[in-house]
C-alpha cells in the first residue's frame, strides 16, 4: 500500500499560514510600514543587479 499523507493536517497548516499572512498585513497597514522600512527595497535592488 502506498503512503498517503493526511490531507487534514495540510489543510490546517495552510489555514494557519493564511491567518498569519492576514495578521502581518494588518500590522503593516497599522504601522504604515513601507518596503524600505522592512529592508525589502535594498534586496530588490541587489537582486536586479545580479
Amino acid at each position: 500500500m502506498q503512503y498517503q499523507p493526511p490531507k487534514q493536517y495540510l489543510f490546517l497548516d495552510q489555514k494557519r499560514k493564511l491567518g498569519m499572512m492576514k495578521r502581518i498585513k494588518k500590522q503593516i497597514d497599522k504601522f504604515d510600514l513601507k518596503p524600505e522600512d522592512l529592508g525589502f527595497y535594498n534586496n530588490l535592488i541587489t537582486s536586479k543587479q545580479n
